[in-house]
């Protein structure tokens, strides 16, 4: 036979692999013989998931997850200084931590808003700080003196008003460093002021960003406020960011030094107590024809222990008698958490 005349397991396999037909080899990968010799396919799955490299992943949920509950601390917080700031109550809640692209975000946010660019140093690079005016003008109006009415149709702050919300700004700040200094101590500071999202660029459109945005409720007004703070400015301390590590340095946070200031401030907190002599049980008929001067005989001995109670709760048992000129109890023993052997005594039956 000529040589250059395939043979027929050649022409088999050429013909295969122009129907598209796997090869033999391919098809042992992905089949497997059975215990009763049928071939089946393999239910053996590879470690394949997608991946769209037009958004990668740069945070991890572990870290996200801590940083949404960093910012919790700081919305909480951050409520309580804007109500007293504002004179009325204002709630700030987190209500999401995503991770997008810058493009994604700035997209977003409205137009006409109030943006403030800030730094985060010593961390490297800018992250921007947004207020819905849905929300602001309702607040500068009860800074100014209103009730906290919101505008009809978003325009761009004046003057007055953009010192208004720097203040505002300022507040948050102050929260927000206190949020992350388990992590870092970096110096939140304002660079500049802008109400059109389109002239803000701090990073690349395609650069992830992480998006943290909240809900700021006062009285029937409620409106968004959002952060994002850029992969690159905050990538020097991402290994901090894991809820073991986050709740390590909890743990670590209270100095030996302040524990002896609560320890102190703890014992010198004054709590009422009072004693519980006995009990009797009387008809409705003899509680009404009890008179001034009438006896009423409890279920306690005079030389039997009485309870002590602290803030309503049983903690001692004792003795009454008098020190000086003043009624008094002596604590003969101290009641453990387990000991309920003073209901039966000393409680309602």
């Amino acid at each position: 036979m000529p040589e250059d005349i395939l043979s027929d397991s050649e022409l088999n396999a050429l013909l295969a692999g122009m129907q598209g037909e796997p090869k033999k080899d391919d098809r042992e990968e992905e089949e497997v013989l059975t215990s009763k010799g049928k071939i089946e396919p393999s239910k053996k799955k590879g470690n394949i998931k997608s991946y769209d490299f037009r958004r990668p992943d740069k945070f991890s949920k572990d870290q996200i997850r801590t940083i949404e509950m960093m910012h919790e601390s700081f919305a909480r917080h951050f409520g309580a200084d804007l109500s007293g700031y504002i004179r009325t109550i204002a709630e700030v809640t987190v209500t999401s931590v995503r991770q997008m692209t810058y493009s994604e975000y700035i997209e977003k946010i409205p137009n006409p808003t109030s943006i403030a660019i800030f730094s985060l140093e010593p961390l490297k690079g800018m992250a921007i700080y947004e207020i819905n005016p849905s929300i602001i003008f309702p607040i500068i109006d009860r800074v100014l003196g209103g009730r906290g009415t919101a505008m009809s149709k978003p325009r761009e702050l004046t003057d007055l008003e953009q010192a208004i919300v720097g203040k505002i700004i300022e507040k948050a700040f102050v929260n927000l460093k206190d949020s992350w200094h388990r992590i870092i101590a970096f110096e939140p500071e304002i660079k500049a002021r802008e109400t059109n999202p389109q002239f803000v660029q701090i990073v690349a459109p395609n650069e992830m960003v992480l998006n943290l945005n909240f809900e700021i409720k006062i009285k029937e007004h409620v409106g968004a406020m959002s952060m994002a703070l850029p992969y690159m400015v905050i990538e020097p301390v991402l290994f901090k960011l894991s809820a073991r590590q986050w709740f390590t340095l909890t743990k670590e946070e209270v100095s030996p030094e302040t524990r002896e200031i609560l320890d102190k401030k703890v014992k010198n907190t004054w709590i009422p107590m009072c004693i519980k002599l006995g009990g009797t049980i009387l008809t409705i008929n003899e509680i009404v024809n009890l008179k001034p001067g009438d006896i009423v005989k409890l279920e306690t001995n005079v030389k039997d222990d009485i309870l002590i109670l602290a803030e309503s709760k049983p903690m001692f048992y004792g003795k009454i008698g008098i020190k000086g000129k003043k009624k008094a109890v002596k604590i003969t023993k101290i009641i453990k958490k387990t000991d309920t052997s003073y209901e039966k005594k000393f409680l309602t039956k």
